[in-house]
């Protein structure tokens, strides 16, 4: 999909959340993902997503995120919201959305709370 101004500025969006992601884990939950903050700076929110995606089983901070009970805060469910799936191949949605539901994520109760006005 060709990058247009609209995507552009959506996939900083997406950038800037999951930025915002890794300052709350930090503020709040004393983990900072150093090691995936780095990776979101370097290649953008969206590459740093699909690189994730493509890596083999699940990234550490995935399964710190697990333990923690923050998956909502997760790069895959965080691509999962209706206003960045655009951002994403409907395969690359999928492999996110098996991966939440493998760790026992409720996916679709978690889009309902983050599609909510307000």
């Amino acid at each position: 999909m060709p990058e247009t101004p609209e995507t552009a500025l959506l996939a900083q969006r997406f950038t800037e959340d999951l930025l915002d992601g890794c300052r709350v884990l930090a503020r709040d939950y004393g983990y900072r993902p150093a090691q995936f903050e780095r990776m979101v700076r370097e290649h953008g929110g969206v590459e740093a997503a699909r690189l994730l995606l493509r890596g083999a089983g699940t990234a550490g901070g995935f399964t710190v995120l697990w333990e923690k009970n923050q998956l909502g805060r997760s790069s895959e469910a965080t691509m999962l919201r209706e206003e960045y799936a655009e951002l994403f191949t409907p395969d690359e949605l999928l492999l996110a959305r098996r991966r939440l539901e493998e760790h026992g994520f409720d996916v679709d109760a978690h889009l309902r709370r983050t599609n909510e006005p307000g």
